[in-house]
Parts: structure tokens; sequence; C-alpha cells
């Protein structure tokens, strides 16, 4: 189903919804009745159509309502990606009530009583094998698929409420720190959605792929973005991320760089006379004028890679860490229209590149003008009315994010190169060595990171290391090639350095970072803290002059004794 266009906007696409209306976005799958969401249930795909998706909405708001669920009571949902959790979630939307979106990660073992008691919970909702594993559990816990076989417990005393116009709780990546429980503003999320609708140019024909945990709250606004302008939704989780973008073809996917970095492994590992000839193409179409008209050869061209994200991928975004430009280049040339924006929880998209308005290495155009500034500490703020959350829950002072001039504190260090806005690193990130020294770490390791034989590079120093070392995991086995290359790479950096703050150590691993072992936080961006403390052993010590006879799992590399 189809509904014309404001002028000048896509057709499908519409206006802000009032926040009034957004409590009501429910009744859009009713309106979209047509559209379909699919999703795993075991190893098969079920297809449902939006029309099935609101009468199961409908039934879930029934059962909470049973279970004593009404405007603004607290629900917690742990569990992973699946079908339930959304119904259950534009449920409590449509109920008014509070969603708290909990990371199965970071509270798979946290008593309920103690998530009661730090959320305000008055129904706690599990994934069928959480709750059996929990197994007997409080008369106000119940599985996600039966909600009304419980009964909400007492409100809990001693906290204010969040307010009217807060519609759920969700957690910050933590990639800095411990994760903070941000208040998601019905008002805010409602101007969010029309203004994505309408700048992405999405379409009745787009499906929208959804595959990291629904608790990081980008991906809940993918769902709402396809619920309110009706189009389809694919619903995977991430140990299934290759396994389902091929077969669910989606049109839009959104991801961190680790998505689409596999195009470019892929094509770097071509047999070397296959490589020459893409190489070849690759140029060739370059000569091509339209752009448009060159994006499709190179789709035609080179058709087996596209297949890797089911044939019919056209609008690529990728942000919650930066992307390679190597990656970004080459994705381009291959034909996948892959662009980089910035973002944050409590301030939702900040910036974007979009077709015909890209800039590789940067951070793309603010979403609106006069959206972002810089403080004269060099650090980006952003302002954007109605603001996109209202605060930290159970944090009575945290101005030091949300000022009182209405400026949002990011925590990030930026410039602005006419309407393009660069990161240059994290504030809390600066390593400040033993002569004093400030080191801003990213650029660094976005300069490492670009080396195709490495996955991951992170710079540690200050309280970390006595001295600055980047650790760095490896791709491939560490042999004297890559030893030769990663050596020059960090001599070629160090000339850049006055001698203070040169990498003075090495340290490299064939042991691969994920979320799983604790290394890379829920939305994959290198955990710092983490990883300093797995590699504790090998960084307390002094860099070595001499490296040792052969490589080990953990080996400082060649030539990377105390800076001089």
């Amino acid at each position: 189903m189809r509904v014309p266009g404001r002028k000048g906007q896509p057709s499908g696409v519409r206006g802000a919804i009032p926040h009034s209306e957004f409590r009501d976005l429910v009744d859009s799958l009713a309106e979209y009745a047509g559209r379909e969401f699919w999703y795993y249930r075991g190893r098969e795909i079920v297809r449902r159509r939006f029309g099935e998706v609101h009468a199961d909405v409908l039934a879930a708001c029934a059962a909470l309502r049973v279970a004593g669920v009404g405007p603004g009571t607290h629900v917690g949902i742990l569990a992973g990606n699946s079908y339930e959790w959304i119904v259950t979630d534009l449920a409590l939307v449509r109920l008014r009530a509070v969603s708290v979106a909990l990371p199965v990660d970071t509270h798979r073992d946290t008593a309920p009583e103690e998530l009661r008691a730090a959320y305000d919970l008055r129904l706690l909702l599990m994934s069928r094998a959480e709750y059996t594993r929990r197994a007997p559990a409080a008369p106000w816990v119940a599985p996600l698929d039966a909600p009304g076989d419980a009964t909400v417990a007492p409100p809990c005393h001693g906290r204010p409420a969040p307010g009217d116009d807060v519609f759920t709780l969700v957690f910050s990546s933590g990639s800095s720190g411990t994760p903070k429980c941000v208040m998601m503003s019905a008002r805010g999320t409602a101007a969010s959605l029309g203004e994505y609708a309408r700048q992405l140019r999405l379409t009745a024909r787009d499906a929208i792929f959804v595959v990291l945990p629904l608790t990081a709250f980008p991906q809940r606004l993918m769902v709402y973005l396809a619920v309110r302008h009706g189009f389809d939704i694919r619903l995977a989780d991430v140990p299934r991320l290759h396994q389902a973008l091929t077969a669910m073809a989606p049109t839009v996917v959104v991801g961190p760089p680790a998505f689409f970095e596999t195009v470019e492994h892929r094509y770097r590992a071509l047999p070397a006379a296959d490589r020459r000839r893409a190489d070849r193409l690759r140029r060739l179409t370059r000569l091509i004028p339209l752009r448009t008209a060159r994006s499709h050869v190179r789709r035609r061209l080179f058709a087996g890679l596209h297949a890797l994200f089911g044939g019919r991928a056209r609008l690529l975004l990728t942000g919650s860490a930066p992307a390679r430009v190597s990656t970004l280049r080459l994705m381009e040339e291959l034909g996948f229209p892959l662009y980089e924006f910035y973002g944050m929880t409590e301030a939702g998209v900040i910036s974007w590149n979009l077709p015909g308005r890209t800039r590789h290495g940067s951070a793309g155009r603010p979403l609106l003008p006069g959206t972002v500034g810089i403080a004269p500490d060099g650090e980006v703020l952003v302002r954007h009315d109605p603001p996109r959350s209202t605060g930290y829950y159970g944090v009575a002072d945290a101005t030091d994010v949300y000022r009182p001039d209405g400026w949002t504190a990011t925590g990030d260090l930026g410039v602005l190169d006419g309407p393009y806005l660069t990161l240059t690193g994290r504030k809390k990130s600066v390593i400040i060595t033993r002569a004093g020294y400030k080191l801003q770490p990213e650029p660094l390791e976005r300069a490492l990171a670009e080396r195709p034989e490495v996955a991951h590079a992170v710079l540690l120093g200050g309280e970390h290391a006595h001295v600055v070392t980047a650790v760095v995991s490896l791709r491939e086995p560490l042999d004297d090639a890559v030893r030769t290359a990663l050596d020059q790479a960090v001599a070629d950096l160090n000339r850049t350095l006055p001698e203070p703050g040169r990498i003075a150590r090495l340290l490299c691993t064939d042991e691969e970072f994920t979320a799983a072992d604790g290394l890379l936080t829920r939305t994959l961006k290198p955990d710092r803290a983490a990883i300093a403390d797995r590699f504790r052993q090998q960084l307390s010590g002094p860099a070595p002059v001499q490296p040792p006879a052969a490589p080990r799992r953990h080996a400082p590399a060649q030539g990377t004794g105390d800076a001089r």
C-alpha cells in the first residue's frame, strides 16, 4: 500500500509525527496491512503481513492489560532479537507504558529483584529459554511470549517518574565507560522518523534489515521507521548475519564497519589473476560520466560480491565506529552505495554522508543546518528541537552532557570543514604519557586499521601501559612480511609525532576481538578498558629493545623498542 507523499518527498514518506500520535504508531500496521515482516523461527524464515502483526500487537496489549500494565508502568525486556520482542515493544508504546530494554550481555546474570530496584520494574519479560533457566520466578516475571501469566508488582518508591514524554529506557554502548540508562523522548523520536525517511528517500519498495540487538535504540528506530512509513522489515540476529543477508535480500542495511569490511576482505583474497582483472574493470568504470549509469555497470560487473548482501541493497549506512577510507572507496568502485554517518544514543543521527553529498573520511553533513557546533575545547555539540532524549534515569545532575543552554555534549572531538564534520577523537580517550604529553589515539588507530592485515587497532598508555602501545588484532598469521609492514606503518606514524607521544611498542595478536569475549561493545566498537585488561601482563613491562626469536601469540613486533 502506498500513500501520496508531500511535495518534494518520495511516495510513501510522510512528515514528522506529532508526538501525541507517536503512541498510536501501531495504527500504521493496519494502514500498511500488505507490507511484510520477515523473521526467523528456528531455522525457517516466517513471513507475516503487517495486518497480522497489527492483530498480534493488539493481542499483546490485551495480555499486558490483564497483567496490570498501564500508562507509565515500567516493563523490562530481557531477550535476544525475536518477533515477540518487537510485538511487545509496540504494544507497550500503544499502552503508553515505559519499556526498559535490558542488554542480555550485561544483565543476563543480574537478579530480577536487583533489576526491579534499579529501574522501578513492575513487570519483567524474558525469552522462554531465559525464563526456564531462572525458574522458579517471581509472580511479576513472565516469558516474553506469555505476558498475561504475570501480575505486576507494586510500584517501587524513591525515584521520580521519568515524565509522560519518556516512552523507553535504553542503554548507551559504554565504549568509554559504564553504560548509562538514557530516557528517550516520544517527541524527539517522532521528529526523527520523518526527517530520516525524507533525507534517505526511502520508498514503499524498500526492505529494512535489522540485525544488531534490539536493545540498541537505533535498531528499534529502523523498526519504527518501517512501521510508520510502510516499508518491509527483515529481522535477524548477529550469529545469522551473512545467512540472513543472502536469504532476506534487504534494500537498506545499517551496521558497523565490520559488516561491510567482509566485501573488502573477499575482494583482497581473490586469486592474483582475478584480482588484476577486477582492478582493471574498476578503473574502466571510472570513465563512465553519469553516476547512476556508473553504479549500474558496477553492480552488474561485481554481481558475485553484491550477492553477499542479497543482491538488492540500494542503501548501506555504517556508523558506531569510524569506517576505513579504503573500505568506503572500494565499496564505491564495486557499486555498493555505502555511506558513513555519526550519531549517539542520546541525540540520534548527528550527521551523515548521503548520495551526492559525500566526503570519505568525514562524518558527513549535520542532519539539519545549525544543529552541530564545536565548543572552545573542540568538543562536538548537538542540539535538536525537540531533544531526542531527556536525561539519564536515576541521575539528578547530568549537565556535563545535557547542558543548560540546550546543547548536548557528545564527548567527541571534531572540526567543521565547510559543511562537513570530521571527528578527531574522544575527549576521554586522550592518553597522557609519562612525559605529560596528551596524545589523541583515534587518528593513529584509524591509520593502523587501514592496513589490510589489521582487524582492529587500539592504542593504550597512561593508566593502562608504561609506554604508548599499539595492540593490533590481525586477520592473518604474524609472519615476517606482516611484521615488516606493521613496523613500517608504526615508523611512519612516529615520524608525524613529537618524541613524547610516539608509539613505543607494537603488540600483535591473532586473537579475534568479539563482543562475545567482551573485547568489543554490543555495537562492535573496541572496548579500550577490556582490551587493556586482557593484555595486562604484556603491557605491564617496559618495551623490549629486541624482538623475540620467533613470533608468539602475543608477540611484540620487531623494531618497536623505546621511542627515540
